[in-house]
């Protein structure tokens, strides 16, 4: 196991500055921690002192991190990109969307330096599809406080099949077709979201035109035979048939339609 963690080193804090830079990106205050319960948790502390928007907390090591449904994510220190983002919303009416976009920044941030077809799995799973497979390899959680948003994303960078906790996921180590540090990751996907955020924050209609043509695009759950269990243990047989103007996943079931706000997804066909 040591030549797994040979080359793992923290985030570093001045090529992250450089690289920031470099890209132009509208975020630039980063707060980085060695070890935290979850950055989360840090960043939900940072909103209660007003924090500029577009404050971002990094961490090497969660002890106590968490995805969607309170499931753990956990993994070996400096082995992933743990990041939360706080964000102010402009409008009530935005707030199912908002997943969704911060889901399209990372694949759009990832695209061009992946050797291999990355999609998003409704609601922003970022997979890797290989072999009529979908292995998920960054998970994002976003919370609400009053009128502000924390923005949660957990990325597998460089673990090794073995260290992954369940047999359908993959890191970033097997997708990037180039040897990406962690920094130049996180910048390419705060350029990517801060500019995608100003863009949708300050628009008149949530969500935009391109933002609906860009999702729906790449996401892989649209027009597929699915199996959704539903946060109450309900499971429904469906076809994904749309993206709502609220966010929600649109299914056609024997029953008719309906609209999900919150599920797991298994892609049937």
């Amino acid at each position: 196991m040591t030549e797994i963690f040979k080359n793992r080193a923290p985030l570093d804090a001045q090529l992250l500055k450089q690289e920031l830079l470099l890209r132009q990106c509208l975020w630039q205050n980063a707060i980085i921690k060695d070890e935290v319960t979850s950055t989360n948790d840090i960043a939900r502390e940072l909103v209660a002192s007003n924090i500029e928007e577009g404050t971002f907390v990094l961490a090497n090591f969660q002890t106590k991190g968490r995805g969607r449904q309170n499931r753990n994510w956990e993994a070996p220190k400096n082995s992933s990109i743990f990041i939360s983002i706080v964000l102010k919303t402009n409008s009530e009416n935005n707030l199912g969307w908002i997943p969704l976009l911060v889901g399209l920044a990372l694949h759009k941030a990832l695209e061009a330096e992946t050797r291999k077809d990355i999609k998003i799995k409704w609601p922003n799973d970022l997979v890797l599809v290989e072999n009529s497979q979908e292995f998920k390899f960054a998970g994002i959680l976003v919370e609400r406080i009053k009128n502000q948003i924390i923005v949660g994303v957990g990325i597998n960078f460089d673990q090794e099949k073995e260290e992954l906790p369940v047999s359908n996921a993959s890191s970033l180590k097997q997708i990037l077709q180039s040897a990406m540090t962690k920094e130049s990751v996180i910048a390419a996907f705060l350029t990517e979201l801060s500019a995608r955020w100003l863009e949708e924050n300050n628009a008149s209609n949530w969500p935009t035109p391109s933002l609906v043509r860009d999702y729906k695009t790449n996401c892989i759950t649209l027009n597929k035979k699915i199996t959704a269990q539903l946060p109450g243990g309900e499971l429904i047989n469906a076809e994904a048939v749309d993206i709502s103007q609220t966010g929600e996943l649109v299914v056609k079931t024997d029953d008719g339609t309906r609209s999900l706000s919150s599920a797991d997804i298994h892609l049937i066909s």
